[in-house]
């Protein structure tokens, strides 16, 4: 009985004790695959600085903090760039920037034992010059900014620059332009390279139809699958740039500033390109057919240019796209039709889109080429007589009438149509020696407000109507034109100041003819 329970005894320990081992083998096993997993694989730290703020004397961007989470967007969805591994920096002073790429750099360092290669992804949008970056108050130097970039022990450093003569970043010492990398997708490229949305006497520009800088806006196309022309699916960073540099310099050929030439310097050595993005990895995927052909322009349900290309027949195209209701643009060269299809895109799922699913649609704004004030000019006649507001206005001018100083006091109102033309009523009594010997006037005004993204704009208007004369029991015609400036306090309200001139039927024993105007308006 005894020699039983031993042998029962032993048969529990080699059975549990073998089984504990197998465990303990199993999760060492587990760990050294892991440990294998890290150690082949590529880690991406992603720091994105977006400043519409230049510092005093400098107009405030609009887009550039925009540009910047594009930017980081796209990384995240298709640039395999984890959570954790991005930074994104609204308005940041010159301290906050470098304490933060200290950080990216001891980051690197940390996590570089770990796998085969590290890369590190810096991108800024916003104001420069020849030798800063301008971050508010702030300026730091390309120099600065070049070593600390490249002091990180990433295998592989790039920094993408938008801004006005960010070209002279590119030309400091040690860098110089090379051949383009071969594609390969298996490639081991270490090094670095500086990618400048202009060159180092060029001004970087943003469009109010693009809703951020022609720049950033190619690029991110081109990262989104546009750029792609092996049709592997893989955007390199070689495509990237070269699309960019094609679309931005054909798109500003034209604007006021002139063309804009962006540069890109390398130092690397191995084979291959970087892969910047992996279409396949979006949430969802636009396939255009091989049907399709001609310029393509994709907005998303708030007509916001997301992706903008130009398509060659006999080739398909991928694109990676958050998930939703997208409406497509085709314009086909030599055809003078617009054509437009609305697709749907889900997470996880790819749609088609071919030729069959366009119709014919009318010609849009949205597409137009060419100078920025002649599209802004196209932008407001097209919506003008579709926005009409309500105004009124308190309108009072310092004159002369019967050879003495006078107040004249008067009310407008009427409609305006786009915050532009204004069409309405006004009339104007003497406050001096009331009710007698009061001159009075109204008539109807036309004004023209002149477009403009500032505080101030230059307002034109005529009045032309009649009056009378009490004291001398007459009546005379009257035109006036004026010119003046308006300040724009706020959407609804607004002060004007300017100078008119009167031309009556009457003698000038009435009125002077000048007059200074002074008016409160409510209204758009």
């Amino acid at each position: 009985m005894k020699t039983i329970s031993i042998y029962i005894i032993m048969c529990m320990f080699f059975l549990f004790g073998s089984t504990d081992l197998a465990a303990g083998v199993s999760t060492d096993r587990q760990a050294q695959s892991q440990a294998e997993t890290d150690k082949s694989s590529i880690r991406r730290f992603v720091l994105v600085v977006g400043a519409n703020n230049g510092g005093r004397g400098r107009v405030k961007l609009q887009y550039a903090v925009a540009d910047a989470k594009s930017v980081l967007k796209v990384m995240e969805d298709m640039g395999g760039v984890a959570p954790d591994d991005c930074r994104l920096l609204i308005e940041p002073n010159k301290d906050t920037l470098f304490w933060e790429m200290k950080r990216l750099r001891e980051r690197i360092e940390r996590v570089k034992a770990n796998h085969r290669r590290v890369e590190a992804i810096v991108y800024y949008s916003g104001h420069s010059d020849e030798n800063h970056i301008l971050l508010g108050k702030d300026k730091v130097s390309y120099e600065e900014l070049r070593d600390e970039i490249k002091n990180m022990e990433a295998d592989v450093r790039i920094a993408i620059l938008d801004s006005c003569a960010s070209g002279a970043f590119t030309r400091l010492k040690g860098g110089k332009k090379t051949a383009p990398f071969l594609v390969d997708t298996a490639y081991d490229m270490k090094g670095y390279a500086f990618m400048t949305s202009s060159s180092s006497d060029e001004a970087s520009q943003e469009s109010d139809r693009l809703k951020g800088s022609f720049f950033t806006h190619y690029l991110i196309s081109g990262l989104r699958g546009a750029a792609d022309m092996t049709q592997d699916g893989k955007i390199t960073l070689n495509e990237a740039y070269q699309f960019a540099f094609r679309e931005t310099l054909q798109k500003t050929e034209k604007t006021v500033s002139g063309p804009q030439h962006p540069n890109v310097n390398i130092q690397m050595s191995g084979k291959g390109d970087v892969v910047m993005t992996d279409v396949r990895r979006s949430s969802a995927l636009l396939r255009v057919n091989e049907n399709v052909s001609g310029k393509l322009f994709i907005h998303d349900l708030k007509n916001l240019l997301v992706a903008e290309l130009n398509k060659a027949p006999g080739r398909y195209i991928e694109l990676g796209l958050e998930e939703g209701k997208y409406r497509v643009i085709n314009i086909v060269d030599g055809d003078n039709k617009v054509y437009e299809s609305r697709v749907h895109l889900k997470n996880g799922k790819t749609v088609e889109l071919d030729m069959t699913q366009f119709k014919t649609a009318e010609k849009i704004d949205a597409v137009a080429r060419g100078d920025l004030k002649y599209q802004e000019r196209r932008r407001v006649f097209k919506k003008r007589g579709k926005k009409i507001n309500f105004f009124g206005a308190y309108v009072s001018k310092y004159t002369r009438a019967y050879d003495k100083s006078a107040l004249m006091a008067g009310v407008h109102m009427g409609l305006t149509f786009n915050k532009s033309f204004s069409f309405g009523f006004a009339g104007y009594a003497n406050t001096h020696d009331f009710p007698l010997g009061h001159p009075v006037y109204w008539g109807l005004i036309l004004e023209y407000a002149v477009p403009s993204r500032s505080f101030f704009n230059l307002k034109f208007g005529a009045l032309v109507g009649s009056g009378e004369e009490y004291l001398l029991d007459r009546q005379f015609g009257i035109v006036e034109p004026q010119v003046g400036v308006t300040f724009n306090i706020s959407r609804l309200f607004n002060i004007s100041t300017g100078v008119s001139y009167r031309f009556t039927s009457v003698d000038n024993s009435v009125f002077s003819p000048l007059s200074w105007c002074f008016s409160f308006r409510l209204g758009k």
